[in-house]
């Protein structure tokens, strides 16, 4: 039986050329499985009956390949304040080798070289990294559903193949200049001693998953991943009008029975982005929503809480719209109408 020889070394060999040439996240075969083959071949001799002879078994078990990637999740710099704390970058650590690996992570404040005018982050008074628990997605800070703080050497995340683990940088700003940049580094390395940052294909025996070689990926079984905030004088203008009132008679007298139409424009100035962007507005008291009256930068709206950003809340009486993240500048319109009682 051949459980690491030739074979086994050239499979794992092509293996490597093959996930080296290829931008793929998985490597196929999970590491540590056996591999076995038996030839069989059948003849005949004369008028005699067929005759079948099988060969011996030959086996060979699949090594393991280290291939983390990581990913900065955000889509643009997260904007903070200056100064600021607990800012929240996200990352995305996905373990694209064959077997079952743990990582170390660390951050680097404003990586060498600082460009100039960036500015260096600071570690997060509240930590420095947390990592995703799958109770409720997006950062947790604390409650019954709070991320975990990392701790090295006791909570390195440990991922099968093909899975993930989302990751949270926490820092604080100093008090500098707006619109400035700094920068974090976040790295991930394989914790199988003697593989992070060992040349592509260097293989150690016994190191592997199931007892195979452990075979060092492309990326030498690290990763970093660079995040950003960008300091802001964001600022937020809300204005609220009323653009006319019709009677029953079609003039504007302010009387039981009258429409009124409201518009608010929200704008938002400066530099960054403005996360979770929501305008709430609870009708006046003795005012009636005009069903379907919302209009939202010129496009009528839905009352229901559907795909659109605006919803009537008829339990508060209020109007609510939901923007997500809007990056300065940019001025929304919100148009809706309501009757006097």
């Amino acid at each position: 039986m051949v459980s690491s020889g030739w074979w086994g070394r050239l499979c794992w060999c092509l293996g490597l050329l093959v996930f080296v040439s290829q931008p793929v996240w998985s490597i196929g075969t999970t590491a540590g499985t056996m591999v076995t083959n038996v030839a069989t071949v059948n003849y005949l001799v004369g008028p005699s009956p067929p005759i079948t002879a099988t060969s011996n078994t030959v086996s060979f078990r699949v090594d393991e390949i280290i291939q983390p990637v990581l990913t900065w999740q955000d889509a643009t710099p997260i904007a903070v304040t200056t100064p600021g704390s607990n800012a929240v970058l996200t990352f995305l650590l996905t373990n694209g080798g064959n077997g079952s690996e743990a990582f170390g992570l660390t951050r680097t404040n404003g990586p060498a070289p600082l460009p100039s005018g960036n500015y260096t982050p600071l570690n997060g008074s509240i930590g420095s990294i947390y990592l995703e628990s799958g109770a409720l997605s997006g950062f947790q800070g604390s409650g019954p559903n709070a991320d975990p703080l990392y701790v090295a050497g006791s909570s390195d995340p440990t991922l099968a193949p093909n899975t993930n683990i989302t990751i949270y940088v926490i820092s604080n700003t100093p008090s500098v200049a707006n619109n400035l940049q700094g920068d974090v580094l976040l790295g991930a390395a394989a914790l199988t001693v003697g593989v992070a940052g060992a040349l592509p294909g260097t293989a150690l025996p016994g190191l592997g998953q199931g007892g195979g070689f452990a075979v060092v990926g492309s990326a030498r079984a690290q990763a970093d991943a660079t995040g950003s905030y960008i300091t802001s004088g964001l600022g937020l203008v809300m204005n609220k009008t009323v653009l006319k009132v019709r009677d029953a008679r079609g003039t504007g007298v302010v009387m039981p029975g009258a429409e009124i139409s409201y518009q608010i424009v929200a704008t938002l100035s400066g530099a960054g982005t403005a996360s979770n962007l929501a305008l709430i507005d609870p009708l006046p008291a003795l005012t009636t929503y005009v069903p379907g009256s919302m209009v939202v930068d010129g496009l009528v709206q839905t009352d229901a809480a559907d795909t659109d950003p605006a919803q009537f809340i008829a339990a508060t009486q209020t109007v609510s719209v939901s923007l997500g993240n809007v990056a300065a500048p940019a001025t929304v319109v919100i148009v809706f109408r309501a009757t006097i009682n």
